[in-house]
């Protein structure tokens, strides 16, 4: 494989973070935290750095393997496969959950007249050819799409910065929900960052400066979905927010291109669907290259019927219903239990492995 660019992986790390903002996280935080839903992404953004210091200190475990090799190495071949196994259908949830999410959100809000069907192939296609083209494809078309996705970004801030009214962050309530809000942010925005163990720290070009990069990146998605989150709130009130269906869309409809508005919530809004279907697809190579490394098969049979089965939940699930309530109710819960259990445990087994090497 070729080298990947700190620049590549820095443009997966904003992926990962912002895919599970449109829909799910943003409807957690703004149902449990109202108009200080801005305040638990500050706290979350703040103390997720808890979290991402545990992935870089795993990234920088035996530099040359990826996750799957690492856990074989740390557990042995049985007990490593069974948890590389765990992991792989965590990631298998999470994919399933978030194109469900992405389906959802296109039928309701584009094509509602069109079978849930077509949509589905519509998406899993580029996704299957994405995959099968290997991570360096992936990434350098995740570099691009970052850098058209920072400009829109920047154009849509700016024409929306105008509109906030102060007011409607008021009151403001010191509660305990705060706790929840900084649950939500770390759940959906900094667990996903997992995904970047299937990369082997060797493979990156001036690794040296890698922690560096994942950082900055990091931050930068962290100011993404803060500035978001304060420009929905502060141009639609929270009673409003919470009456719309996905708020983070309708808000595009305020910004205005050289006067012109038409249509143009639709362009800026393809920053979340790049976000989604980037993180699927790094989540679909993840699970592939996984089952190859337990099963020992080197052929395309995995993607393939990772994909039927991805099919199969988005046709059979109820999809609103099943968004809803998972993401209110259980779903942040699910990716911090995963992570107390698998990567915390990695932690300590690397230190303890460390230890006795030293000794």
């Amino acid at each position: 494989m070729k080298k990947i660019t700190n620049l590549e992986l820095g443009s997966i790390i904003y992926f990962l973070t912002n895919a599970f903002f449109i829909g799910i996280g943003f409807n957690s935080l703004i149902v449990n935290l109202k108009q200080n839903a801005y305040i638990g992404v500050l706290i979350g953004g703040i103390l997720g750095i808890i979290p991402l210091l545990f992935y870089i200190y795993y990234f920088n475990y035996k530099p040359k393997l990826n996750i799957n090799e690492k856990n074989i190495c740390l557990f042995g071949n049985f007990i490593g496969k069974i948890v590389n196994s765990i992991i792989l259908l965590f990631t298998l949830f999470l994919i399933i959950v978030l194109f469900s999410n992405l389906v959802t959100f296109v039928q309701n809000d584009y094509l509602s007249k069109t079978p849930l069907i077509l949509i589905i192939i519509t998406f899993i296609i580029p996704i299957y050819y994405s995959v099968s083209t290997g991570l360096k494809s992936i990434l350098r078309t995740s570099l691009i799409l970052f850098f058209f996705i920072i400009v829109l970004s920047l154009f849509t801030d700016l024409s929306l910065s105008v509109q906030i009214d102060i007011n409607n962050f008021k009151p403001l309530l010191f509660q305990n929900s705060y706790v929840y809000g900084f649950i939500s942010y770390v759940s959906y925005n900094v667990i996903p960052l997992y995904l970047i163990n299937i990369i082997p720290k060797s493979e990156i070009v001036n690794n040296n400066k890698t922690n560096k990069y994942i950082i900055i990146f990091y931050i930068i998605s962290f100011l993404s979905i803060l500035i978001n989150l304060i420009d929905v709130i502060g141009i639609f009130g929270i009673n409003l927010s919470l009456l719309y269906k996905y708020p983070e869309f309708q808000i595009l409809k305020k910004v205005s291109l050289i006067g012109l508005s038409s249509r143009i919530d639709s362009i800026l809004f393809s920053k979340w669907i790049f976000s989604m279907i980037i993180t699927i697809i790094i989540g679909m190579y993840y699970i592939v290259e996984t089952s190859k490394s337990i099963l020992r098969e080197k052929n395309n049979i995995f993607l393939t019927i990772y994909c039927l089965i991805i099919i199969s939940f988005a046709l059979l699930l109820p999809n609103d219903l099943f968004i809803n309530f998972i993401s209110i109710n259980i779903l942040s819960s699910i990716f911090l239990i995963f992570f107390i259990i698998i990567f915390i445990l990695l932690y300590f087994k690397i230190n303890n492995t460390k230890k006795v090497k030293s000794n």
